[in-house]
Formats: C-alpha cells, structure tokens, sequence
C-alpha cells in the first residue's frame, strides 16, 4: 500500500470511528426521545397536566438522530440501492455506479453543508430564536445540519476513493 493510500485509509478511519460514536450517541437520544415522549403521555392522560416542553425537545433530538446517524449508514449499508438490478452488474459496472452515485451524493452534501454553514452564521449573527414556549437559540440546532452532512459529504469522498481500486483492480 503506498504512503498516500495509508494517510487516507487512516484519515477514513478515523473519521468513520467518530461516525459510530455520533450513531451511539444517536441510538442513546431515542432513548431519552421515548422517556421524554411517555413522560409527556403520562402527564397528559394520569394527572391532566400535558407538558408544553416535550414535543420542542423531542423534535430537536428527533433532527440529532437523524444527522448523527446518517453518515454511519452509508459505509454501514443502510441506504436504499436497487438490488433486483445492481445485482445483475458486473463488479467493474458496480463499481462506476458507485462512483457516480458517490460522485452525486457528495455534490450534495457539499452544497447543503455550505448552505448550512451560512445558516448557522445567520443564526449566530440575528441571534435567532425558535417561536415556540423554549425560545431556543437556533445556531446550534441548525448546527447539527452541518455536523451530519458535514460527515457524510466525506464518507462519499472515501466511498468515491473505495469503489475506484475496485474498478482499478478489476
């Protein structure tokens, strides 16, 4: 393996050992999600008294699952492929798929982690808060945003590296 393909298989790494971390942390907040969630039901339905907190906090943890997990999904292969085809394909064929939709997915999450970074600013500067009983700062909400496409923009970048040895070797 030369020194090059070593730096980036360790940078990959890495990135992806956070990547599980940040799922970890994901599968821990439906935990609190749910005893927030029969917390709220409890209050509502035993003893009349709903919580005006729990729908705001469950919705803000709901959008941390969402992005801290979805750059585990794809190297773990939790996204949807169409396997009725692609299983048809030879693995030279697979692989420049994998490179264009790579090569797709990562357009993407450039564009939404750079718009989300402006976002963010944009929160930081007007001081944005949300509307509703919290009143919660919003930057670091919208943060997540760019934490999850953030990480998932560069597991595209390793997948887009992994599927071209493949085609190479093939």
């Amino acid at each position: 393996m030369a020194v090059e393909e070593k730096g980036i298989v360790e940078k990959q790494n890495v990135v992806q050992k956070f990547d599980i971390l940040l799922a970890e942390i994901a599968g821990w907040l439906v935990v609190i999600m749910m005893l927030i969630i029969s917390y709220d039901v409890l209050m509502r339905y035993i003893f009349d008294s709903p919580t005006r907190w729990s729908l705001e906090i469950s919705e803000y943890l709901l959008l941390a699952v969402v992005y801290f997990s979805g750059a585990w999904a794809l190297p773990a292969g939790g996204h949807v492929r169409v396997d009725i085809i692609y299983n048809k394909l030879s693995t030279k064929t697979q692989a420049l798929v994998e490179i264009f939709l790579g090569f797709l997915g990562f357009i993407f999450t450039a564009v939404l982690t750079y718009e989300s970074v402006l976002f963010v600013m944009d929160g930081i500067v007007t001081k944005a808060r949300s509307d509703t009983y919290l009143e919660v700062l919003q930057w670091p909400i919208r943060s997540l945003t760019v934490i999850g496409a953030g990480l998932l923009c560069l597991e595209f970048i390793f997948r887009i590296i992994k599927y071209f040895n493949i085609y190479k070797s093939s």
